[in-house]
């Protein structure tokens, strides 16, 4: 086999690793950016439910605020009863502190439904905090053990190409070029061998006189079908 043959060999075997490595660059960061999204998305629904919360505690005080204003004016109102003279007067106080009655017991089934309210929301606050606790451990566990990986890959991958072109340095540049297309636009395999007659990057039928060239290895060899370099064997 030619000396650019097994060059190329060689140069896959590294595009290989690359190519497996290039997928981690992607897997990795993807990995972190969940962690960290599942943080946001839990500190997000955390500081929703606890100013629900908030605001539902704000309207209790200011119902029970109302009841007790009204409570002051029944106090005023029955006392002024004791005072009035006329009838009418006191068919009108009367049914003043009645409406007042009546509006209080409306704003006590409205506190009570908040309290239920209130009881949901605290129970979906834990909830939501002990979730946004397991998200920040998990985080704080892994992300500097991503990003250091991420870092090893970027890094094992510049050393893999430097070691790549370091063996096509004395390649023809058309070569070099055609190689590259095909670890481009192959799925990564531009050299591909002889299986039984047939190409085993696409399974085209490989004609005796080639297979003859490829068995001799003298010269480069492409495949009449997919373009890939033909060998004997890898």
């Amino acid at each position: 086999m030619i000396k650019q043959l097994e060059t190329l060999i060689k140069m896959q075997k590294f595009d290989k690793v690359i190519g497996e490595k290039n997928i981690l660059t992607k897997e990795l960061p993807q990995q972190l950016n969940s962690l960290k999204q599942s943080l946001k998305n839990s500190n997000e629904a955390t500081e929703l439910t606890k100013s629900e919360l908030d605001e539902n505690l704000k309207d209790q005080k200011l119902r029970e605020l109302d009841i007790a204003n009204n409570n002051t004016k029944i106090t005023k109102y029955k006392n002024q009863l004791l005072t009035i003279e006329t009838n009418k007067e006191y068919k009108a106080l009367n049914s003043e502190i009645n409406h007042l009655e009546k509006k209080n017991s409306e704003i006590d089934d409205e506190l009570i439904h908040l309290m239920e309210d209130e009881s949901e929301l605290k129970k979906r606050l834990d909830e939501e905090r002990e979730t946004q606790k397991k998200a920040s451990d998990e985080l704080k566990a892994n992300e500097e053990k991503l990003e250091k990986e991420i870092q090893e890959v970027q890094k094992d991958i510049e050393d893999l190409k430097n070691k790549r072109n370091f063996l096509a340095k004395d390649l023809p540049r058309e070569l070099i070029r055609r190689y590259g297309m095909l670890i481009k636009n192959k799925n990564r395999k531009a050299i591909v061998f002889n299986d039984n007659n047939a190409c085993s990057g696409c399974g085209y039928t490989i004609r005796p006189q080639v297979a003859i060239d490829i068995k001799e290895g003298n010269s480069i060899i492409y495949c009449e079908s997919c373009g890939r370099i033909l060998v004997s064997h890898l």
